[in-house]
């Protein structure tokens, strides 16, 4: 089940700029995406998944404090559906620095976050795990920037990352899309280098 995105499809429209301004001395903009965001209906699903594009890589577009009061709810919602027909795995894509957001996110019931972008910020899924315990999946987390660097650069991500696959509630993926800077031969390396991967 694939849960659109109200907030950024209207930040999307409106410019990140605009948004910013009215989300944040108003926060009723927000309220009304996040509670229309909420009215979903399914009949089967193994895990629901939206898209929300509200961090960058200086933090949340929008303060915790406006997310918990007028976005939250939204998001309890969507999950209290998810519950009403048994599923119980709430995932959200956001991309950039989710630290000040991944408690109240789980807080309002989602419990499943990707990419975790390493970033400038130096996102660590470990550091969630430590922080959150299982209850807190993740997909993601492998710098894709070292692909473009070398293949020890890359080994080096496998071997941060391999206890948190060893533990489970953890999906190994790059933490965006592969950058044009990477070569189809160290790609092809990369593919065959998860292809070795055994607990």
């Amino acid at each position: 089940l694939s849960i659109g995105s109200g907030l950024t499809i209207t930040m999307a429209a409106s410019g990140t700029h605009t948004f910013d301004i009215t989300a944040g001395t108003t926060g009723t903009v927000a309220s009304a995406i996040g509670e229309t965001g909420g009215s979903a209906s399914l009949t089967k699903a193994d895990l629901g998944f939206g898209w929300e594009d509200i961090c960058g890589r200086s933090g949340p577009l929008v303060s915790p404090e406006i997310f918990k009061e007028c976005v939250a709810p939204g998001y309890r919602k969507i999950r209290n559906t998810l519950d009403k027909y048994g599923v119980p795995l709430y995932g959200i894509d956001s991309d950039g620095d989710v630290s000040q957001l991944v408690g109240p996110w789980l807080d309002a019931g989602v419990n499943v976050q990707f990419p975790i972008e390493v970033g400038t910020w130096k996102g660590d899924a470990r550091d969630y795990r430590k922080k959150y315990g299982k209850e807190l999946r993740i997909v993601g987390n492998f710098d894709k920037m070292t692909l473009e660097q070398s293949h020890a650069a890359v080994d080096a991500e496998f071997d941060r990352l391999l206890p948190l696959m060893k533990e489970g509630g953890f999906i190994f993926t790059p933490d965006h899309i592969i950058t044009p800077g990477v070569a189809l031969e160290d790609y092809r390396w990369f593919l065959e280098r998860i292809r070795t991967l055994r607990f």
